[in-house]
């Protein structure tokens, strides 16, 4: 998706583009895996240099909650990992316990999304992420 095509998609939403964000989209858009908060950070401040790790993060949740970006390995927040969603390119991930490194799965446990608890049948999914654990062969 085009730099251009991620703007529009935040405006879409009603939200708006401040330097800081604009800057943390370049910087995901440009990415070639997903990145860290730090790294994240790290990139926007050749740029913006007065920005806090706190904006960082802050910026992140909200375009997370958006669906404009997803996160990777959802078991902390300090290791998560954040990628731009692609337009209808719904995937998963596996996730090295070892260096952290992820990889794009394709498959969807779909059926998982029309479960319902049996303390609330009328629950509605909205969303949802799929995370396999493990090693990579090089952390093996």
């Amino acid at each position: 998706m085009s730099l251009d095509a991620i703007v529009a998609a935040v405006k879409a939403r009603g939200l708006k583009i401040t330097p800081q964000r604009l800057e943390i989209l370049r910087v995901l858009a440009a990415a070639e895996e997903p990145l860290t908060a730090q790294e994240i950070l790290r990139a926007v401040r050749a740029t913006q240099p007065q920005v806090s790790l706190d904006t960082i993060y802050r910026n992140l949740a909200l375009l997370t909650e958006q669906g404009l970006i997803g996160q990777v390995n959802l078991q902390n927040r300090e290791s998560a990992r954040y990628e731009l969603q692609s337009e209808g390119r719904h995937h998963h991930h596996m996730v090295c316990l070892g260096c952290g490194k992820s990889f794009c799965v394709e498959l969807c446990p779909s059926a998982l999304t029309t479960v319902r608890p049996r303390e609330d049948p009328g629950f509605k999914v909205v969303g949802h992420a799929f995370e396999v654990y493990g090693y990579c062969s090089n952390c093996q």
